[in-house]
């Protein structure tokens, strides 16, 4: 399966650690190259975010709806494997808790998390959700599909963006988000019956 890398590298890192960046849900390595790519490369760092299965160009969008989060560590960790040296991982929301699943089992310079998903889950945030827009959440229930969350720019600005992020900003942002495995939001609560070990 082809997984999308987008890559800006550093002058001279040959002192640092490489960086990978993962995503959350409904988003793609594209968030990471708006602003932090170039940054850390002008910085000394060789910087890559990753696009998991089924997100931004990588294959497997059509088999999106049944993928779990030790599918997504599998990917990091199959990236992680290709760079010259081990990579500093860095995750934020659901990518941060691909990131935790994968310092399970793997070994990294460190670890970064940015608004993770905890290691006690997300149930209270999922209960918030379902409160705040219930009409949302039941299509995402009825449809096994977590798009109906952030399908409008009001939704998606109510999920990620600031009030003082400007409407065409929000507008272009919310159009590049996508649908989401409702599988994984199990497997971020670990207090459910359909909790896999990722």
């Amino acid at each position: 399966m082809k997984l999308e890398l987008v890559s800006k590298y550093a002058f001279d890192s040959s002192r640092a650690a490489p960086l990978l960046f993962i995503h959350g849900a409904w988003h793609g390595a594209w968030c990471w190259d708006v602003h932090f790519l170039d940054f850390f490369a002008n910085n000394g760092f060789d910087a890559h975010a990753l696009s998991l299965r089924g997100h931004g160009e990588s294959e497997g969008r059509e088999r999106l709806r049944w993928v779990r989060i030790a599918d997504y560590v599998n990917d990091v960790a199959r990236i992680a494997a290709q760079l010259p040296r081990s990579p500093i991982v860095i995750g934020h929301s659901m990518g941060g808790f691909v990131v935790q699943k994968y310092l399970e089992r793997h070994s990294a310079p460190a670890g970064m998390l940015l608004a993770s998903v905890p290691p006690s889950g997300i149930l209270r945030t999922v209960l918030r959700l379902a409160q705040r827009h219930p009409i949302a959440f039941a299509k995402a229930i009825s449809s096994v599909s977590l798009l109906p969350i952030v399908s409008t720019p009001a939704l998606a600005r109510d999920a990620f963006f600031s009030e003082d992020l400007g409407e065409e900003e929000v507008a272009a942002y919310s159009a590049r988000l996508q649908d989401e495995s409702l599988l994984t939001f199990f497997d971020s609560s670990p207090s459910t019956f359909l909790n896999r070990k990722g």
